[in-house]
């Protein structure tokens, strides 16, 4: 299929499904309801319990960030620190990537593979990651996004292109290895505006 037509029938599903409750609370699916209980669960336990590895490896979701960076953080060399609400703000991503998950397969999003392990070969080497999303044959990551973020980045004054040009987070690095690891296409990302609610695909 067209990508454009995938990205069009994801958010138009969802932005029907949302209007629809907006008028008339809908009858949920208790599987679904507890799969989004469990997933912000998970987000709690990982954010605030899990000590993290203080030993430097490469992941998909770091590999794509300045190389400079991650030179320094190879030698173990640490810069000030996160700020006081550092949490809060990875756990507000984890909620709303929940969120997401439950309110597109309320719609009738056909989703797989969520949260699936993947590894990339590099020669000899490997790299690990774990993907969001696979929806129609095609992986896709889900990214909270600030009111600017949304508008300039993903939204219609920026678009694909905009985010791959000017990409200091590696969000295409990381989305086409999740794809590549899998000999499949890499959709793109699913934003939502932690602000307002809007989606955009």
């Amino acid at each position: 299929k067209d990508i454009s037509f995938v990205m069009n029938t994801i958010l138009l599903k969802v932005q029907k499904y949302l209007d629809s409750i907006s008028k008339q609370p809908a009858e949920l699916d208790n599987k679904l309801v507890e799969e989004f209980g469990e997933a912000c669960k998970n987000a709690l336990l990982k954010q605030f319990q899990e000590e993290r590895s203080s030993k430097f490896e490469l992941r998909m979701s770091n590999v794509g960030r300045p190389l400079c960076q991650l030179q320094m953080e190879a030698k173990g060399i640490k810069g000030e620190g996160q700020p006081y609400n550092n949490k809060m703000r990875n756990t507000f991503g984890d909620l709303i990537e929940a969120l997401s998950i439950f309110v597109m397969k309320s719609a009738g999003v056909e989703i797989k593979n969520e949260q699936k392990e993947v590894t990339h070969k590099l020669g000899k080497q490997s790299i690990d990651g774990k993907q969001d999303v696979e929806i129609d044959n095609k992986v896709w990551d889900i990214k909270s996004a600030s009111p600017y973020s949304f508008e300039k980045k993903f939204g219609e004054d920026g678009g694909f292109e905009a985010v791959v040009e000017e990409d200091s987070f590696g969000y295409a690095t990381q989305g086409y290895l999740y794809a590549d690891s899998q000999k499949k296409n890499f959709g793109g990302w699913i934003a939502i505006n932690k602000s307002t609610g809007e989606w955009t695909v």
